[in-house]
């Protein structure tokens, strides 16, 4: 039993560790993405910024689709009802945000004096 829980300390410190360097690795991804988007022009800024959101929600509303596509699969080969139906509205909710995220990307942010 003290092996056990030796193991299992020993296990939650490195999964510790391996969050830790995760939350790390996005966070230095996300300031490396900010500081690229402000390094140039005001102007540039804002369409690098409205074209990385509009990719940023189309690749989610993707995912957020695929996953309900999924959990359809499961819901229909367990005559699951109420799982089915959570299951569509997740694909719909996918191909809304990814119609939000087309939206966003023809927006014209143009700057005119």
């Amino acid at each position: 039993m003290k092996k056990f829980l030796i193991n299992e300390k020993r296990n939650k410190k490195r999964l510790s560790a391996m969050l830790r360097s995760i939350v790390m690795t996005a966070v230095m991804t996300v300031s490396a993405g900010i500081s690229y988007c402000f390094a140039a022009s005001g102007a540039d800024a804002i369409n690098t910024a409205k074209s990385l959101l509009s990719k940023g929600a189309t690749a989610g509303g993707g995912l957020w689709a695929v996953w309900g596509l999924v959990q359809l699969g499961i819901g229909i080969k367990d005559h699951n009802g109420p799982g089915i139906q959570g299951a569509i509205w997740q694909i719909i909710g996918g191909a809304i945000i990814i119609a939000a995220g087309a939206a966003v990307a023809a927006l014209d942010l143009s700057i005119t004096a």
